[in-house]
């Protein structure tokens, strides 16, 4: 029985989407033909957004109460082997509760933005897999072993395949897009790489629990037995397994080097892109190491020293690939994936809690900034940033929210607070007495450059997209209508909210969320308080990203902006230029003339491959491929071919022995045997001749009638010889009466 009032609720959040998915793929075209059966994702990601709010609303409620929280609620027995149970449940605690909230809240969002979005391109398979997306990652939130966990995320696997494929009919893609099909298969199997590497270090905890007789699943019992000391893992063995279970993190969360399936992710429609990089797919990683982090603080200190340094190496990877992006959801993939980078850095350095905080922020801002992307390129018709321009007039609602969200992820808004919370944790753990205080001075300085870096790609977008004239005059740019405004606006209006509140917990320690995560989630470890130099450092940081991307970017409204493809950076004319453009004509012709160098090409044409990663694993491939080909060809001539000549000669051989056999064997036999029974037939008939007839049957009738002969004799007809031979006989019979009586001795 559930402690919390709501809490017999809570398994109904994820319920509900996925019965309401196969409502909408059987009667969406029946219902609501108009937007393809959007009432029914309207409907279900609505009452499960209510529920979340109610039911980890209350336990956020009885956290702030100083009330202690962490139920596990059984629905029903899954799985019985033996003596192992597993149960199919719901945890509510501190961690599902506040991830659960964005999640719900931004799923629900999508559903409304989307009727407006995909009127043209909607179909009721669509919204069935939005609703299966959403409660996957619902149901993954809320699962209490890691068995639950896994099918969730499996789910989620294959909602991402068919939801990034959703086009994969398409005939023509723009250049340098990959198709949905393919882009699809790559995010699949991508991840599945990251998978395997989760269902193994899976399989080895729960050896390790059986070891001790007290086989498991569930989180909260294994990190009991953690705490009492009664799961003693080989410190070498456990280190494994963490690095295993972050392997799944790694794919799931598009970690360097498994990160280059994301950003052929935007092959699926916006509206699937947002649910993926702010709410769903990418979150779930990341999620994954924060349920299972007594894992990694009971391993050795190295193995959150690899989740750090791959963190830090994504995050400044990403962070330079989005600087030459020209396609819009393509910049903001790769920002994602670099903000990622920066929530694993969290995690590596001990920030738990911080991490998770930054999941929260980054999943509202990064929500408002892909729908507000969604927005433009409804109302332009174009991805390509080179292309726009203009559309500040246009779009009066969507470069606000958009600014909003620029401006948060910048670090300027309320992602400031957990951006700086995480670079705080590195700046802490950082040192130059150790190697490892030196890595992680490492990873701090990773974090400060991709702070500077992320301010100053994402108003590059901006400069380029808003401000000055519209650069495709034969295309009619309009504003979104009310269906996709509105979600933009809530987020926008959430973020304000929570950059505010955080505002206020710098002054106010106790309203500090921070500190309040920090004692939900890591109540062992104390909240670095607010460090303002570092603070301000990061802001300085943004200000100056900012800066320099408007002084290279931002064009006036008389500007005559154009993008010469044999140039390695766009030209900005300014017909009567005042001391603000000639700056940044200053600063435009410098970034041309280092473009234009050897080094300045070569690595801009670097960071438009993506580093060559994608290239290197073509390579690779092909090249496995090409020595598995020669390999089996080789196999096939000296193995298959010489096993099949050997079985050949094997048989040929075989053949002659079993000729020799017939010949000399079987027909030998058969030529005895038929001796054998010549003779025994000659002896039968011999017998039969000469025994039976000769000897036995004429011998027998002599007999008879010699005897017949004798007693003929005896006939003779006269009754005195019988009477006779009657006394003889009785006086024979008496004597041998007297002899056998013994009156007379013999």
């Amino acid at each position: 029985m559930s402690e919390l009032v709501f809490g017999g609720f809570a398994y109904l959040i994820p319920i509900i989407p996925i019965i309401f998915a196969f409502i909408t793929i059987f009667f969406g075209k029946f219902v609501d033909k108009k937007a393809h059966g959007n009432i029914f994702a309207l409907i279900a990601l609505g009452v499960s957004f209510i529920l979340t709010i109610i039911v980890s609303g209350e336990v956020l409620l009885r956290l702030f109460a100083e009330e202690h929280i962490e139920e596990s609620l059984i629905l029903m027995e899954w799985i019985r082997i033996g003596d192992v149970s597993l149960d199919f449940g719901i945890l509510l605690d501190p961690l599902s509760a506040v991830v659960s909230l964005m999640v719900a809240l931004v799923s629900f969002l999508v559903a409304i933005y989307s009727r407006s979005y995909m009127a043209h391109d909607g179909s009721p398979r669509y919204y069935a897999e939005i609703n299966l997306f959403a409660a996957a990652m619902l149901g993954l939130v809320f699962s209490p072993n890691m068995i639950q966990l896994f099918l969730f995320w499996e789910i989620m696997g294959v909602c991402s395949y068919l939801l990034i494929g959703y086009f994969y009919d398409k005939d023509v893609v723009p250049e340098g897009q990959p198709h949905p099909a393919s882009a699809a298969k790559k995010a699949f199997l991508t991840t599945k790489v990251g998978d395997v590497f989760l269902f193994v270090g899976i399989i080895l905890l729960y050896l390790e629990t059986l070891a001790v007789n007290h086989p498991t699943f569930d989180f909260l019992e294994i990190r009991h037995m953690l705490e009492a000391g009664t799961l003693n893992i080989d410190p070498m063995l456990f280190i494994m397994i963490a690095l295993l279970i972050f392997g799944g993190a790694i794919g799931k969360s598009a970690q360097f080097p498994l990160h280059v399936w994301l950003p052929d992710a935007m092959a699926g429609p916006t509206t699937v892109s947002c649910l993926i990089h702010s709410a769903t797919m990418v979150k779930a990683g990341i999620f994954l190491v924060a349920r299972s982090y007594f894992v990694f603080e009971y391993a050795s200190k190295e193995a959150l020293l690899v989740v750090a340094l791959i963190g830090g190496i994504t995050a400044i990877l990403s962070g330079t690939i989005a600087l030459v992006k020209t396609d819009i959801k393509g910049i903001l993939a790769y920002s994602t994936i670099s903000q990622l980078g920066y929530m694993t850095i969290g995690l590596g350095v001990g920030g738990m809690a911080v991490a998770v905080f930054h999941i929260i922020n980054h999943g509202i801002f990064k929500a408002l900034l892909f729908l507000s992307a969604g927005s433009v390129i409804h109302g332009s018709g174009s991805q390509d940033i080179r292309e726009m321009g203009g559309l500040q007039e246009k779009m009066p609602h969507t470069w606000k929210v958009m600014l909003i969200g620029s401006l948060s992820l910048a670090g300027i808004g309320n992602g400031f607070f957990s951006k700086d919370a995480i670079i705080l944790h590195a700046l802490h753990y950082s040192g130059l007495s150790t190697l490892h205080e030196q890595l992680i001075a490492l990873v701090w300085l990773s974090s400060i450059i991709t702070a500077f870096l992320t301010a100053f790609y994402i108003f590059r977008l901006w400069f380029v997209v808003f401000p000055g004239t519209n650069r495709l005059p034969g295309h009619h740019v309009h504003e979104s209508d009310h269906w996709m405004t509105i979600p933009l606006w809530i987020l926008a209006i959430v973020s304000l909210v929570l950059a505010g509140y955080f505002t206020i917990g710098l002054f106010l320690p106790d309203l500090s969320f921070e500190h309040h995560l920090v004692h939900w989630l890591q109540p062992h470890e104390h909240a670095l308080d607010f460090d303002w130099i570092v603070g301000i450092s990061s802001i300085v940081l943004a200000v100056l990203g900012i800066l320099l991307a408007y002084l290279i970017y931002y064009p006036r409204a008389d500007a005559k902006v154009s993008f010469p493809k044999g140039e390695p950076s766009f030209n900005i004319e300014v017909a009567d230029p005042d001391s603000i453009a000639v700056l940044q004509g200053g600063f435009r012709s410098i970034t041309r003339k280092i473009k234009s160098t050897i080094l300045g090409r070569g690595i801009q044409r670097i960071l438009e491959k993506g580093y060559y990663i994608d290239d290197l694993y073509l390579a690779l491939v092909y090249f496995v491929d090409a020595k598995y080909c020669a390999a089996m060809n080789w196999i096939e001539q000296n193995v298959f071919d010489g096993a099949v000549r050997l079985v050949g000669w094997g048989g040929y051989e075989l053949c002659g022995l079993s000729k020799w056999c017939d010949d000399h064997v079987v027909d030998g036999l058969v030529r005895l045997t038929a001796r054998a029974s010549l003779a025994l037939c000659s002896l039968a008939k011999t017998t039969d001749e000469r025994v039976i007839d000769h000897g036995i049957i004429r011998n027998s009738a002599k007999g008879v009638m010699k005897t017949g002969g004798y007693l003929r004799r005896i006939q003779t007809g006269v009754v005195e010889n019988y009477a006779l031979y009657t006394l003889l006989g009785a006086i024979f019979l008496i004597v041998v009466a007297i002899i056998v009586a013994g009156v007379v001795p013999l």
